[in-house]
């Protein structure tokens, strides 16, 4: 492996873990702000970021090229997770629904391999039983349809036109997406937009717009080598782990014990498959 390709590993692993810290960030405020609210703030911010760091360095972010349909595409299936999440975590836990999209995409990625690829088939199948036995319905409902639209993203991005696409055009399109259905989202959910949060509430959504904007600048805006990794089977078993460690310590830790097994078995089948990846699909899948 070389120099740019254990960066791009690093930053994905970084970015994967700001994952789970953010997820748990939005349990916390919950109890004050609703969770559309929540996501539509957070994907506002994360666009006027990008779009800040785009006018800076003149980076074309917005074509009428060959990458706009799928592109608009990636930003529909991106809002439908994000919404899915945010909704699921305040019932089922971050760690948990972090769990669930991981054991999702195990088992997307390994599928095509067949027979070589059963540890991680078993893994995936086990936790997802695992999760759908312990936790409300209603929660893991909204789980199973995320990870049902992360799955679908995954595939979408297979499509040869966004190949070369390039990270920071490739977030755009997701951002915008969630920046323009999020609201609406929102209002048809019927939540409140007159809310006054709670100093806790206040450091848990400033906590979530500082885990995108780190997370933007490791995996879209440093790399230079073209290797644009978002969080995938192989690395979200680091992010439901930093769920857990967070939980538990806001939390009663053996609450969050049971979980830490499956963020292991899922670790471990990823570790042992090596890289779950089709080796046609775009480096960041």
């Amino acid at each position: 492996m070389d120099a740019s390709s254990r960066s791009a590993l690093r930053g994905a692993a970084a970015g994967a873990m700001l994952w789970g810290v953010q997820l748990v960030a939005v349990g916390v405020a919950a109890g004050t702000v609703p969770p559309l609210l929540q996501a539509t703030l957070t994907s506002t911010a994360s666009l006027f970021v990008l779009w800040l760091w785009t006018r800076w360095r003149h980076i074309a972010v917005f074509a009428q090229d060959s990458t706009l349909t799928p592109g608009m595409g990636l930003g529909l299936l991106f809002s439908a997770r994000i919404a899915l999440l945010y909704l699921a975590v305040p019932r089922i836990g971050a760690a948990a629904a972090l769990e669930f999209s991981a054991a999702a995409l195990l088992l997307q990625a390994a599928l095509p391999r067949g027979p070589r690829a059963w540890p991680a088939m078993l893994a995936g199948v086990l936790v997802m039983l695992a999760l759908a036995a312990a936790l409300p319905l209603a929660g893991m409902a909204l789980a199973a349809c995320a990870a049902l639209a992360w799955v679908l993203q995954q595939r979408l991005l297979r499509d040869a036109r966004l190949r070369d696409c390039a990270g920071e055009q490739f977030v755009f399109y997701q951002l915008i997406g969630a920046a323009v259905t999020l609201p609406v989202a929102s209002v048809v959910a019927g939540e409140n937009w007159l809310v006054r949060p709670g100093a806790v509430a206040w450091w848990a959504l400033a906590a979530q717009l500082g885990c995108c904007v780190l997370a933007l600048s490791l995996l879209w805006i440093a790399p230079r080598d073209g290797l644009r990794r978002g969080p995938s089977a192989a690395s979200l078993p680091l992010a439901a782990g930093a769920a857990l460690a967070l939980q538990a310590l806001l939390d009663h830790p053996a609450r969050w014990v049971c979980w830490g097994g499956l963020a292991l078995l899922l670790g471990g089948a990823a570790w042992l498959q090596g890289p779950l990846r089709d080796p046609g699909a775009p480096a960041w899948e």
